[in-house]
């Protein structure tokens, strides 16, 4: 049985897009072996690059990737995977860029407003009024502010 709630974590896709989240390694000359953001940064531009129709575990990943990008700014959610934590811990210093935050800012405003993006309209079935739950809205646009801070 699937797990699919509101909250950036409380879905299958989520969770196993977190579970193949590494932390950063150095080698023994103190250098990265990989880069970090590299992972979070794939599914913001599967986003941002999708043509049209956006699906909605593409939409499931890059929300998912928009919440490491905000832990790594220091606006972490409260209830961060611990994948995500040991993630978060071990960058240390490290940031993400600029660039890559404006990027996933972009993404997760697709996510939100694109009438192509499947994890809008599944969030609009079932609504009396034929309006986006107010309590997904409200977690996108508390990812959002989070990330503009």
């Amino acid at each position: 049985m699937g797990t699919w709630d509101f909250g950036s974590f409380e879905n299958d896709t989520a969770c196993d897009w977190v579970y193949d989240l590494k932390p950063a390694k150095k080698s023994l000359f103190g250098k990265l072996k990989f880069d970090p953001f590299a992972y979070p940064t794939k599914a913001i531009t599967t986003v941002l690059n999708a043509n049209e129709y956006i699906e909605s575990p593409e939409c499931d990943e890059a929300i998912a990737a928009a919440e490491c990008i905000a832990a790594a700014i220091s606006n972490p959610i409260t209830n961060l995977p611990d994948e995500v934590i040991a993630w978060k811990k071990s960058l240390k210093e490290l940031k993400p860029s600029e660039t890559l935050v404006q990027q996933t800012i972009d993404a997760v405003n697709r996510i939100r407003n694109a009438e192509q993006s499947e994890a809008r309209e599944l969030w609009s079935e079932g609504q009396d009024d034929g309006q986006v739950d107010p309590q997904w809205l409200a977690s996108i646009d508390d990812l959002l502010s989070r990330l503009s801070a």
